[in-house]
Parts: C-alpha cells; sequence; structure tokens
C-alpha cells in the first residue's frame, strides 16, 4: 500500500532528519552529541519503545503534518535516516 519510494521529497526528508536530530535531546532527557542520519535509535541512544511514540508525535508538532502510523514499526527506528524516510513516505495528505 505504500508508495514511499515514488513521493519522497529529499528536501523534506532532509528537514525531517533534522528535526529529528534537535528533538532527540528533548525525548532522551540528555545532550545528544553528533546524532546524524546514520544513528541508531535503540542502540547508540537507548530509546525506549515510549520515547520513539514521543518523536513521532513530536515531528508531527513541529513539522506540522499528520504521520500514517499504521504500518510503523520497530524497524522504522533503527536509524535516524530510516525514520526519517518512512515519515517523509507517510505523510496523510489533508486535502
Amino acid at each position: 500500500m505504500t508508495e514511499q519510494s515514488l513521493a519522497v521529497d529529499p528536501q523534506f526528508r532532509e528537514r525531517v532528519v533534522d528535526t529529528v536530530c534537535l528533538l532527540l535531546p528533548d525525548v532522551l532527557k540528555r545532550d545528544v552529541d553528533g546524532a546524524g542520519e546514520a544513528t541508531t535509535l535503540m542502540e547508540d541512544l537507548g530509546m525506549s519503545s515510549t520515547g520513539a511514540l514521543e518523536i513521532v508525535l513530536l515531528l508531527e508538532e513541529n513539522l506540522e503534518i499528520e504521520i500514517s502510523v499504521e504500518d510503523l514499526g520497530r524497524e522504522h527506528f533503527e536509524t535516524v535516516g530510516t525514520l526519517a524516510d518512512y515519515v517523509a513516505g507517510n505523510v496523510i495528505d489533508e486535502d
């Protein structure tokens, strides 16, 4: 059902990466230095499932979008980049 690879805007995806990195200290309640696209959220940063949910909600708020969470799974929280891929490909149009 998802058409991620067809509809992903690279500039928007980059904004998502940047926003995730900005939000990490708030979600994890500690400083996060040098986070980038390849940073693993669960392994490197120890993000919990609660933190994962919180970051999705904060992304929606900060980017003023709605994200389809129907197919969102643990694998999408592997790295900042995989989360950005999912988010950029699963924005719900408000038409």
